[in-house]
């Protein structure tokens, strides 16, 4: 007998999140949307207490009639003793605000770093450090998560962590070297262990971003291009009409962490609309950084 059709929503009521790389950007917008959507807390991690006030402060105007409660993490996704101190230090600050217990269901390892290199130009440091942000951190942060989740006796399915990967997986364009090589082991990161954490009931998914106006992409390319309307030129070059912005990933990953994928594990989603070109280019220094 076939079980009974259900309709789940994007609503996260009631659950607690870690966010990494969460006071701006694309984890700054995945933090607002959670809220939007019933999150009972958030919690931002970040190298950088400067930007935590402004970012919480914008998460509450975001929805002022929710009860979110968003909180600050200091860590560095470099520093493997800082990261794997992330989740009791999340649920710590979280009981001050919530009470106990607290119990985080979800986990979005959405801080990177992206340092510019081919192989000619690649140093062992600069290799080094693309690893240890992009792949180690998020490894240790779903190795203390997932431990967390199993203890506290996390439901089947409601456990989910989303690994924001990169259409550089793929190979990438030669001048992020270290990079495309670093989000290409963070697929196979998010596959194998989803396939260890399937049993437990914990999803592992991750997002293969495309060509995304954040913050640093902006600053980035008006510096390239000497203009700060650089997007409005690679709006008109996609297929669809436009780049990604922020909203757009931050949507896939809700989906991901909420009901409405409780069956998927193991996926990546290749979500850049210049896909239905083909091949992208990589042939010069001048493609744009994704």
């Amino acid at each position: 007998m076939n079980p009974p059709l259900s309709h789940p929503s994007l609503d996260v009521s009631g659950r607690f999140f870690v966010v990494t790389g969460g006071t701006q950007g694309l984890g700054l917008e995945i933090a607002k949307q959670l809220k939007q959507c019933g999150a009972s807390g958030v919690v931002l991690v970040s190298r950088s207490p400067s930007k935590a006030e402004a970012a919480i402060r914008e998460i509450g105007d975001h929805c002022p009639s929710s009860t979110c409660h968003a909180v600050f993490v200091k860590a560095d996704m470099a520093v493997s003793s800082e990261v794997s101190s992330i989740v009791p230090r999340a649920v710590e600050e979280l009981a001050k605000h919530c009470g106990s217990p607290i119990v985080i269901t979800g986990v979005v390892n959405a801080a990177a770093l992206t340092a510019r290199g081919n192989l000619a130009s690649t140093t062992p440091d600069m290799f080094d450090s693309q690893f240890s942000v992009n792949v180690r951190g998020p490894f240790l942060l779903t190795q203390a998560a997932s431990k967390h989740m199993i203890e506290a006796g996390v439901p089947r399915g409601l456990g989910s962590v989303v690994n924001i990967c990169s259409v550089a997986a793929d190979g990438g364009a030669p001048f992020i070297m270290g990079y495309s090589c670093a989000k290409s082991a963070l697929v196979t990161l998010t596959k194998n262990n989803a396939a260890e954490l399937a049993p437990k009931g914990i999803r592992v998914n991750g997002i293969n971003m495309g060509w995304t106006l954040t913050e640093n992409e902006h600053k980035l390319q008006s510096e390239v291009h000497k203009n700060e309307r650089w997007h409005e030129e690679a709006d008109k070059s996609v297929p669809l009409g436009r780049i990604l912005r922020p909203a757009d990933v931050a949507s896939s990953v809700l989906f991901l962490l909420s009901g409405a994928s409780t069956m998927m594990t193991g996926a990546i989603l290749d979500l850049h609309p210049e896909i239905a070109s083909g091949m992208l280019s990589l042939a010069s220094e001048d493609t744009p950084n994704r």
